[in-house]
C-alpha cells in the first residue's frame, strides 16, 4: 500500500479544519501565498452550527448561531460529536439530553436529527456546513476548489472519518486526504521550524481532546505515538460552569434550572463568555436578563460572579485528564517530558491559563504567533494540500489511532492492526479456525480499545464463502491507507489478495472499499 500520490492538478487544494464548534479552512493560491478563508471582517472562524428554518433548508455560522437561543429545537451545534456514531451507543445515550434539539435515530441506526417532524441525518448538517465555507472559499480564490484535505481528530473512528468525506464529496469536492488534526498542526509547526525536534500536539477542541507525540525533521512529520480523549473537551468544562451556575440560581431564588433545555442552553451561552474573560481576568461578572419565571409568575434575571480560582477548582479534574494522557503518550514512545522539545497547542480550550500552568513541567509552549490554536489546523491542512500537488510526497507519516479488530463465529476476537501502528499498513489474520461447510460463515471487523467492550464500533460484516474454507486455511488481510481508508482481502493458498467488500447498512460506509490501490 502506498502513500497517496501527489500529481499536478488544475488549481489549489483547500484545506478544511470541520471542528465540532467552528470551522475554519485555508489554501494557498497560485502565487504560492498562504490564505486564511475570511468568514467575514477580520474574522476567519465559522461557527459550526445550522438553523434550520424549513424543514430542508438551513443557514449556517453566525447567524444560525444566533438562533441557539430564539429556536435552539431547530439549531443543531456541536452535532460532530454524533456524527459517524450508532444511535444506540453508550457514547450517544450519555450525552444526547444535553442538547434542545431533537436527536433521534435515523433509518440506518445512525445518529439524525428530527427537524419539522423530518429525520435529517448528520452529514446533511455536516454538508450544509462544508458547502458554506467551500463558497466563502470561493469567494477568496477567485475560482471554485475542486479538492480538499479534510481534518478529523485523531481519534475519529473509521466511520467517522467516512460520514465528514461523504459530506464534502455531496459538496461537490473530491477528497485528497483527511489527516488527523493534531498531525496537521505539527505540519504547520514543522513549516515554520527546519531544525530536528521532537514536538508534542496537546490539542484540546471543542469536543474531543488528543495528545500526539512527533518528530520532525526537515519538515517531515513522523507520528511517534497517539492518545487523548474521545469524550473531553471545550464543551465538557462548559458544562462544568453550567451546573455550578444552576446551582448558584436554585439557592438564590429557590428555582430549579435543570431539565428546561431552552433555559440551560441559554447557561452554556453565559459559560463560554465567562470561560473566554477569566482566560484573561480573575474575575468575571455577568447578567442574564429575565432567565425564567419566579414563583409569582414574575420573570427573574440572574447576576452571578465567577472567579478564575473557583474554575480551576471545578475543572481540574479535566485538566488533570488530558496531563494522564500526555503521560500515556510518552510512555508508549519510551520517552520522558523533558525529552519533548516543544508543546504546540492547538483548540481555544489551551487559552486557560491553568492548563498551560499544569503543563508547565515540558520544556517549551508554541507561542499564538507560531501556531494560532484556532487556525494552526486548517493551515497544517492546506500546507497538506499545497505539498500533495509537488513530487516528493506529503512530508508526514501517521499512525493508526485506535485497533482494528475481528470477530470469528462463536465470539472469538483478535487484534489486527495495533494502535499506533505507523500507515500505510498491511496486516492479515488466519482463518483456519472456521469450519468447512457448504454456507458462507460471517467475520465481524470492528474499531475498540478493547476487544471485550460491548460499545465497540462495528465497522461491519465480510462473508467467507465455502470455497475459501476447502483444501487450506485462508487469511483475511487489512489494509490501512495513509488516507485512513480501510481495505479487505481474502488470500488463499495462492497467495493472491482478492477483494472482499465489508457489507454495512450505512451510506457512510459505501463498499466496496476493497478495491485495488
Amino acid at each position: 500500500m502506498s502513500a497517496p500520490k501527489s500529481a499536478p492538478q488544475s488549481g489549489p487544494i483547500l484545506g478544511i479544519d470541520f471542528g465540532t464548534t467552528n470551522t475554519a479552512a485555508a489554501f494557498f493560491d497560485r502565487q504560492g501565498k498562504l490564505k486564511l478563508v475570511s468568514v467575514s471582517d477580520k474574522n476567519f472562524i465559522l461557527p459550526s452550527v445550522a438553523w434550520y428554518h424549513a424543514a430542508d433548508k438551513a443557514i449556517v455560522g453566525p447567524a444560525a448561531r444566533r438562533q441557539i437561543i430564539d429556536d435552539p429545537r431547530h439549531t443543531i451545534f456541536g452535532s460532530k460529536r454524533f456524527l459517524g456514531r450508532r444511535y444506540q451507543s453508550e457514547y450517544v445515550q450519555k450525552h444526547r439530553e444535553r442538547f434542545a434539539f431533537n436527536l433521534v435515530e435515523g433509518t440506518d441506526g445512525y445518529c439524525a436529527v428530527k427537524v419539522y417532524n423530518r429525520v435529517t441525518p448528520l452529514n446533511e448538517v455536516a454538508y450544509f456546513i462544508l458547502r458554506h465555507i467551500l463558497t466563502l472559499a470561493n469567494h477568496a480564490a477567485g475560482e471554485p476548489f475542486a479538492e480538499c484535505v479534510l481534518t478529523v481528530p485523531a481519534h475519529a473512528s473509521i466511520r467517522q472519518r467516512e460520514a465528514v468525506r461523504y459530506a464534502a464529496e455531496r459538496t461537490g469536492l473530491k477528497v485528497r486526504a483527511i489527516i488527523n488534526e493534531p498531525t496537521a498542526a505539527a505540519l504547520y509547526y514543522a513549516n515554520l521550524r527546519s531544525p530536528e525536534q521532537t514536538v508534542m500536539v496537546f490539542d484540546l477542541g471543542g469536543g474531543t481532546f488528543d495528545a500526539t507525540l512527533m518528530s520532525v525533521q526537515n519538515r517531515v512529520v513522523k507520528v511517534l505515538a497517539t492518545g487523548g480523549d474521545a469524550f473531553l473537551g471545550g464543551a465538557n468544562f462548559d458544562e462544568c460552569i453550567v451546573e455550578h451556575l444552576a446551582e448558584e440560581f436554585r439557592q438564590q431564588h429557590g428555582v430549579e434550572l435543570r431539565g428546561n433545555k431552552i433555559v440551560m442552553q441559554r447557561l452554556v451561552f453565559a459559560a463560554e463568555s465567562v470561560k473566554i474573560q477569566l482566560s484573561r481576568a480573575e474575575v468575571a461578572e455577568l447578567r442574564v436578563p429575565c432567565i425564567t419565571q419566579g414563583p409569582d409568575g414574575g420573570f427573574l434575571d440572574f447576576q452571578f460572579r465567577l472567579t478564575r480560582k473557583r474554575l480551576e477548582e471545578m475543572t481540574s479534574r479535566l485538566i488533570e485528564r488530558t496531563v494522564s494522557a500526555c503521560d500515556e503518550v510518552l510512555e508508549r514512545a519510551g520517552l520522558k517530558p523533558a525529552q519533548v522539545d516543544e508543546l504546540v497547542l492547538v483548540g481555544g480550550q489551551t487559552r486557560m491559563p491553568a492548563i498551560r500552568e499544569r503543563l508547565s513541567h515540558f520544556r517549551r509552549f508554541s507561542s499564538e504567533k507560531d501556531v494560532h490554536p484556532e487556525l494552526g489546523v486548517a493551515v497544517g491542512a492546506a500546507i497538506l494540500g499545497r505539498n500533495l500537488s509537488r513530487p516528493g510526497g506529503t512530508g508526514l507519516m501517521d499512525v493508526v489511532p485506535m485497533p482494528i479488530s475481528v470477530m470469528l463465529p462463536g465470539g472469538v476476537t483478535h487484534e489486527v492492526i495495533p494502535s499506533n501502528t505507523p500507515v500505510p499498513c498491511r496486516k492479515s489474520v488466519s482463518l483456519e479456525a472456521l469450519p468447512p461447510g457448504p454456507t458462507p460463515l460471517p467475520v465481524l471487523v470492528f474499531e475498540s480499545l478493547d476487544t471485550t467492550s460491548v460499545d465497540r464500533e462495528v465497522l461491519g460484516t465480510l462473508q467467507v464463502g465455502p470455497e475459501w474454507r476447502r483444501g487450506g486455511a485462508p487469511r483475511l488481510e487489512l489494509h490501512m491507507g495513509q488516507d485512513f481508508v480501510l481495505r479487505t482481502y481474502l488470500v488463499g493458498a495462492d497467495g493472491k489478495p482478492v477483494p472482499a467488500p465489508i457489507v454495512d447498512a450505512s451510506p457512510q460506509m459505501r463498499a466496496p472499499r476493497a478495491a485495488a490501490s
